[in-house]
């Protein structure tokens, strides 16, 4: 994973203990130390709105100077999305376009750190036509003291800097905050969608429902006797194999950078 700048999203309400103004002092002491040490950023955003624009500013950046950012979001939420400092709501749906877009400009280097969930309801807005939207995102899985976060933040940057290893820095924070924090990598992201898919579109029964479907409605230019619904779904079983690698091409960017598919060694496992 690369990136040589740590930006610091502030939506921390006014009032409240400001973790992310600590944050960013705190980890600009330690990446001094660092050569070379990641340019160290901070935003104060008060909206959904604001944040919405950054996204897009930060992808500008990162086509135009190469800037790969971590991206690290203060402020509260729930599973399905980040709440900011004025009460506005941005749910993964809403994050969904502008972080891949954010994560192509990158070459699939976007690591999204955040305060407020564990993000596991962005994987219920992946289907499979999409691409990654992020490397990886880090969130805590329960309500956590600000003690305790910036406990596990600068445990977790100290190691990043040091190890340029997401996982690492990972293994590092959950060390110091045990059974808090999850890593949702790309990787498992895909696997996550790809095996839902599987478990509802794959089964013999699910093949021969799409097979009956697909045999009441013949496209408009066939001409022949009626084709029997058991042969669409063995049709379907047949070029499973072939939706997971059209799927994993997309997903992981091979298209756009070759060098993913040795990258990302994701395998094909052939349904029981």
């Amino acid at each position: 994973m690369r990136f040589n700048q740590i930006l610091i999203v502030d939506s921390i309400p006014a009032g409240e203990r400001n973790t992310a103004r600590e944050l960013h002092q705190d980890v600009g002491l330690r990446a001094q130390v660092f050569a070379p040490a990641p340019e160290l950023l901070y935003r104060r955003v008060e909206d959904r709105e604001e944040f919405l624009t950054l996204l897009p500013e930060l992808t500008a950046a990162a086509t135009t100077t190469g800037d790969v950012p971590v991206l690290h979001i203060e402020c509260h939420g729930n599973n399905d999305g980040l709440a900011f400092a004025d009460g506005s709501f941005a749910n993964w749906a809403d994050l969904k376009g502008p972080l891949t877009s954010l994560n192509i400009a990158t070459g699939m280097n976007l690591l999204v750190v955040v305060s407020a969930c564990d993000g596991s309801a962005l994987t219920y807005t992946l289907g499979l036509v999409d691409r990654a939207p992020l490397h990886g995102l880090i969130g805590p899985t329960r309500a956590v003291a600000p003690e305790e976060l910036m406990r596990a933040y600068l445990a977790f940057y100290e190691t990043l800097m040091r190890t340029r290893s997401a996982r690492q820095a990972v293994d590092a924070m959950r060390l110091t905050t045990p059974d808090t924090f999850v890593y949702r990598a790309a990787q498992w992201l895909f696997q996550h969608v790809w095996d839902h898919y599987q478990a509802t579109q794959e089964t013999p029964e699910a093949r021969l429902e799409r097979g009956r479907r697909m045999a009441a409605n013949p496209p408009d230019d066939y001409v022949g006797p009626p084709i029997q619904p058991e042969v669409f779904a063995q049709l379907l079983a047949d070029k499973n194999r072939e939706f997971f690698d059209n799927y994993r091409r997309k997903f992981f960017l091979c298209d756009l950078f070759p060098e993913h598919e040795a990258r990302f060694t994701v395998r094909y496992e052939a349904p029981e």
